[in-house]
């Protein structure tokens, strides 16, 4: 299991500074939340990545979101364990290698 560092974004995804400065730590939950989130098309260098999960809330055919999540974690290198729906939550068990 790899430790992802990165600059960290809070509950807004706004940058999080610390003493000035932009604040750097584990960011595996956040690279998760934005992949999740995020809709295709919004990343430039990669057009085709990413789920956007508001698209799929209003979409009726929407298929198998927890496949979709599934496929985007791997392309991006991590492990997945588990990724289930429990009532209006989505948890996810997945580590980078």
């Amino acid at each position: 299991m790899i430790e992802v560092h990165d600059i960290k974004l809070g509950e807004n995804f706004d940058l999080e500074i610390k003493n000035g400065d932009f604040d750097i730590g584990e960011t595996t939950l956040q690279h998760q939340q934005l992949l999740i989130v995020i809709n295709k098309g919004m990343l430039r260098e990669f057009p085709s990545r990413c789920v956007g999960l508001p698209t799929w809330i209003n979409d009726d055919k929407s298929g198998n979101l927890n496949a979709a999540i599934k496929r985007e974690f791997e392309a991006d290198g991590m492990k997945v364990i588990a990724i289930k729906s429990i009532g209006t939550q989505l948890v996810t068990d997945a580590y980078y290698e």
